[in-house]
C-alpha cells in the first residue's frame, strides 16, 4: 500500500512521503470530533501544499482516515497501525520513516487550531517533546536484535501518545467540544 500512496503523492506533485502523510491523517483523526467522518479535501490539499487533490488520492486518504478514527474510538482494541515499511525492510529505512511519521503527526497537531489547550497540558507537552526528539533523529540504525526491540518499544510508545491525545481530545459531558 505504501508504494501506491507514494505514487499518488508524486503524481499530485507533493514531496510528502506516505509515512509523513499518514502521521498528518492520524493527528486529524485523534483530534477530530468522532462524528466527523469525512476529511475535507481542502485540508488534504493544505497538508500537501497543493491547489487540488485527485479523487484517487482522496479515496485513499478517506480510507486511511476512517481506519485511524475507528482504531482510536473508545471501545476499539486500539489497533492503530502506523503506515511504515514492512518488517522485512532494513531497520534504518523503517526508523527513518518512523521519524517522518512523527514529523507528520506533529505537523498535523500544529495546524489544528482547536487543539491549543490540549497541547499545552504538561503531560501532553512532554510526550510531544519526545516525538519531536524522535522526528529529529538522523543517526543510522543498523539491523540488530537490540535495535529491533528498541524500535518496537518506540513504536508502542508512539501509539500510546496518539491514544492519550485522542482520549484527551474527546469531548466529555463536563468538557464541551
Amino acid at each position: 500500500m505504501t508504494d501506491s500512496i507514494t505514487d499518488l503523492l508524486k503524481a499530485a506533485g507533493s514531496d510528502c512521503g506516505p509515512a509523513e502523510f499518514h502521521g498528518q491523517i492520524v493527528a486529524h483523526a485523534a483530534l477530530a470530533d468522532r462524528r466527523q467522518k469525512k476529511l475535507p479535501q481542502q485540508t488534504v490539499a493544505d497538508w500537501l501544499a497543493l491547489t487540488s487533490v485527485s479523487q484517487d488520492l482522496m479515496q485513499v486518504t478517506a480510507e486511511l482516515h476512517q481506519a485511524a478514527v475507528e482504531s482510536l474510538e473508545e471501545f476499539s482494541d486500539f489497533d492503530l497501525t502506523l503506515l511504515l515499511p514492512d518488517d522485512d525492510a532494513p531497520m534504518d529505512e523503517r526508523f527513518s520513516e518512523l521519524t517522518c511519521w512523527c514529523s507528520g503527526f506533529l505537523h498535523g497537531l500544529g495546524v489544528a487550531q482547536h487543539a491549543e489547550g490540549l497541547l499545552a497540558q504538561p503531560d501532553i507537552r512532554e510526550m510531544l517533546e519526545d516525538l519531536a526528539a524522535i522526528a529529529r533523529s538522523l543517526a543510522p540504525v543498523p539491523d540488530s536484535e537490540d535495535n529491533e526491540s528498541d524500535f518496537m518499544e518506540i513504536l508502542e510508545y508512539i501509539r500510546v501518545v496518539v491514544l492519550t491525545i485522542a482520549m484527551d481530545a474527546e469531548p466529555s459531558p463536563s468538557r464541551p467540544a
